[in-house]
């Protein structure tokens, strides 16, 4: 039996891009999202339907929307994608630890749940958050995106930049100080540069993900393993830092760490599709 792909740019052999509409798509899909809202909810649903009225209304031929499941090498996609976030966060500890930039402690703070209790409450939240997340990102934005006629990283690089302007109201609004103090020990001035540059980072390996495959779900499995990991980690006190050790081996996005591995995979599966090497759907993913 064949097993289709769809991946982001495979409609293009059945109905030509309009570069003009796609544009047009992703100016407005980026000036709603960014533009915000007064509460979460609409924060997440008003993107998720302006990209599904975009994508009926006013089509640009750039592809489906991954939500298919029915791609070659599932089993090694999903796999890396439940096991880089944790490999990311067992490589920073342990630095940031054998450096002395960090103390690691297997039993949270008084009164937090254990880590993997923790982990285990988080889950069912996460998927649907993040599900909703990667549509509008990579499901919508990196198909369009690929539409632009942009070149090598540039699709990402887009994409990553409106994905993490939507998250300011998260850090500026809706998250209490106290946390945000948990998550980095750098003022906003310096937070927000390292944050942008950490998502662009993270956008490359998803949006990859999303080419590679023509799927959301190893997306969704690496969003949401990642937050579930790494949040109970820094908010419930596993990891503390000393001074700013946070920046290069924190486990958020924005450290040096984080913005390598994730950008180096991403970068590395990027060359691979040029070359063509190991693409797991067998069809063309678009313009490199």
């Amino acid at each position: 039996m064949t097993v289709s792909a769809d991946p982001v740019n495979v409609a293009q052999l059945r109905r030509p891009i309009s570069r003009l509409r796609a544009r047009i798509n992703f100016a407005v899909f980026a000036a709603v999202t960014v533009g915000g809202t007064n509460g979460q909810g609409l924060w997440i649903a008003v993107p998720a339907l302006t990209a599904l009225a975009l994508y009926f209304l006013n089509r640009d031929g750039a592809g489906r929307l991954g939500l298919t499941l029915r791609f070659a090498g599932r089993a090694r996609w999903f796999a890396f994608a439940a096991v880089f976030s944790p490999a990311v966060a067992a490589v920073a500890v342990a630095a940031a630890t054998a450096s002395g930039a960090a103390t690691f402690s297997a039993a949270p703070r008084a009164g937090e749940q254990p880590l993997l209790a923790a982990f285990a409450t988080a889950l069912g939240f996460l998927v649907v958050k993040n599900l909703l997340e990667e549509f509008i990102f990579r499901g919508y934005g990196t198909r369009t995106a690929m539409a632009l006629g942009l070149r090598g990283v540039a699709p990402h690089v887009l994409v990553g930049l409106v994905w993490g302007l939507w998250h300011l109201p998260l850090y500026t609004v809706w998250m209490s100080q106290a946390d945000f103090r948990q998550s980095t020990t750098l003022p906003w001035a310096w937070y927000l540069p390292t944050f942008l540059a950490g998502i662009v980072a993270m956008a490359v390996l998803y949006g990859e993900m999303r080419v590679r495959t023509g799927s959301i779900w190893p997306g969704v499995v690496l969003h949401t393993v990642s937050n579930a990991l790494t949040t109970p980690l820094l908010i419930n006190g596993h990891v503390r830092y000393e001074d700013h050790g946070d920046v290069v081996f924190g486990l958020a996005g924005n450290s040096v760490v984080s913005v390598l591995l994730f950008g180096g995979a991403g970068l590395l599966l990027l060359r691979r599709r040029n070359r063509g090497v190991g693409n797991s759907d067998g069809e063309p993913a678009g313009p490199a």
